[in-house]
């Protein structure tokens, strides 16, 4: 499944001179953002600027990096292709290359050898054959009053395809496909619904290595997939519906985009409020796995996928959200509160003498689901005092429910002194889904002895974010019961948990800093042409002592 962990902002933005971010830029972990004239890098994890470069001229379109060459490319006022080199230091002394049609974008990916240039009416050329061919008249693809909308570089049954969406003055959006090699025909497809009513809110093209899809999503609030190249006829587009998907507003855009071969994320305005949601969906499942929620919403829902980070704009910020895919049990899935109630169906147990089988061979044989008969086990092992059999089932076992995390952390509190190894198997499972259930069972004086717990446990430890997200959720579900409290005591044990994590976050930083410096200086040694060249001594470092 995907796990949103907490965001965090990588900067303030000025949206109306703002291009957008860069995924065909570096893939050691650097991200590009764009300005009309400015070019900056980011380095992902750390937040810190790598490289930035101003230009007079205006950037029309993203920058690509050539790791071939080493080599980035920018479109400067949609007529003249720029190219300077990695270690440049201003855009002085970059080649340029005038053009005597427009280009709209410039597309490259890392499975793909060379660039893509993509010119205003459509046509797909091979960037340096493009540079060659300059002055080359260009057969349009795209119809006359047509403009460009998207372009995106996909590999299919490992041929290239540009995939090109065009919309008209009455907003009609066409869908071509220009195969870049001659194994497939080329597509034109119209995306509008059959009924003419429904308002298309957003889109994307979903890849895997043997098919292509458009995903469409609709005012209706459904979603849809249409197969391109598809073996067999498919339904009139937009194709075979999926789900529907009610935690977005669907009188607003959304912005859809592919974040594995299983799962996509949907970012647009919440059904209610005025703020923003994001919502991942998968394929395998069939259904919502996690959302992430907002406090703005901007117009349009601007949002990147750059390895596994998703990159949203959300008011005047950039906000920046890892993720990670983990792999689990759909029982897990289906405990969660972001599967829709239908009161059609009714939950039942499939065997009745179920919990009667405390024995693990009888209970091994029951028709339950492997959370239910964890859910079972555990409290039997509970009422037993048997700590180490809790222990090897949390470690043999990733098919544990809330409610079960909850019963053990409420067992454990009873005395975190002798339960101290369970409290650090439990802390190694990520933070509840429904934090609900631990306020409810967990009284408040238990809650500061796991929060105590806790903090030994962040303390011996030199940093880890699973740890601070168990404290920070803890804290969450007893906020309320802190302030009414008014102890002295309770404040200081907040104000210690504070300087601990920031020192320790302090301590991370200043590590990264001097990774960050060396690995400068190792580039530089071997970018370094020969040893008895001319040095500056400014920059000249002969070692770096670490203590």
């Amino acid at each position: 499944m995907i796990k949103l962990d907490t965001s965090f902002s990588l900067g303030s933005i000025i949206e109306s001179n703002f291009l957008g971010i860069s995924n065909d830029a570096e893939p050691d972990n650097v991200i590009v953002t764009l300005s009309k004239n400015m070019v900056t890098c980011f380095h992902m994890p750390s937040q810190n600027q790598v490289r930035c470069w101003s230009s007079s001229d205006k950037l029309s379109s993203e920058v690509i990096f050539d790791p071939i060459s080493e080599c980035y490319y920018g479109v400067f006022n949609y007529t003249r292709i720029g190219k300077w080199l990695r270690n440049s230091l201003t855009m002085k002394d970059m080649k340029k290359y005038n053009f005597s049609a427009k280009i709209i974008r410039l597309l490259t990916r890392l499975d793909f050898k060379g660039a893509i240039a993509v010119f205003e009416n459509g046509h797909c050329e091979c960037l340096y054959e493009a540079i060659g061919n300059r002055k080359k008249v260009r057969v349009s693809v795209i119809n006359d009053g047509e403009t460009i909308e998207l372009t995106k570089l996909c590999i299919l049954r490992t041929k290239a395809i540009c995939i090109v969406v065009s919309v008209d003055s009455k907003n009609v959006k066409t869908l071509r496909s220009v195969p870049l090699e001659d194994t497939f025909l080329p597509i034109n497809l119209q995306i509008s619904f059959k009924n003419k009513t429904d308002i298309l809110l957003g889109y994307c093209v979903r890849e895997n290595s043997d098919s292509l899809s458009v995903l469409t999503f609709w005012s209706n609030g459904f979603l849809y997939s249409n197969e391109l190249y598809a073996e067999f006829e498919c339904n009139d587009f937009p194709g075979k519906r999926l789900t529907e998907i009610s935690l977005v507003n669907s009188n607003k855009q959304v912005t859809i985009i592919q974040l594995s071969s299983d799962c996509i994320g949907l970012y647009g305005a919440e059904p209610k409020g005025c703020g923003a949601a994001l919502v991942i969906y998968n394929f395998h499942y069939n259904m919502v796995v996690a959302v992430q929620h907002f406090k703005n919403y901007t117009d349009p829902p601007n949002l990147w996928c750059f390895g596994n980070h998703l990159l949203l704009v959300t008011g005047q910020n950039l906000a920046v959200i890892p993720f990670t895919c983990e792999r689990n049990n759909l029982s897990l899935l289906m405990d969660n509160n972001l599967t829709k109630p239908n009161d059609e169906y009714e939950e039942i147990e499939w065997d009745v003498y179920a919990k009667e089988m405390c024995n693990d061979k009888k209970i091994s044989t029951s028709a339950l689901s492997q959370s239910k008969l964890n859910e079972i086990t555990i409290s039997d092992y509970i009422k037993k005092k048997d700590d180490k059999s809790l222990i090897n089932l949390l470690m043999e076992n990733n098919d544990i429910t809330d409610n079960s995390l909850v019963e053990i952390i409420s067992y454990c509190s009873l005395n975190t002194v002798k339960h101290s190894m369970l409290l650090v198997k439990i802390f190694a499972y990520p933070p509840l889904n429904k934090p609900a259930c631990l306020r409810d069972k967990l009284s408040f004086e238990n809650m500061l002895k796991i929060l105590n717990a806790l903090y030994s446990l962040i303390k011996d430890k030199l940093i880890e974010e699973r740890l601070v997200d168990w404290m920070i959720l803890l804290i969450d579900c007893s906020y309320q019961q802190i302030l009414q409290s008014n102890d002295h005591n309770v404040l200081e044990f907040l104000i210690k948990v504070q300087e601990e994590i920031n020192s320790k976050c302090d301590y991370v930083e200043a590590i990264n800093n001097i990774n960050n410096t060396m690995h400068v200086v190792k580039n530089k040694n071997v970018n370094r042409k020969k040893r008895d060249e001319p040095v500056n001594n400014l920059y000249k470092i002969e070692t770096i002592n670490l203590y």
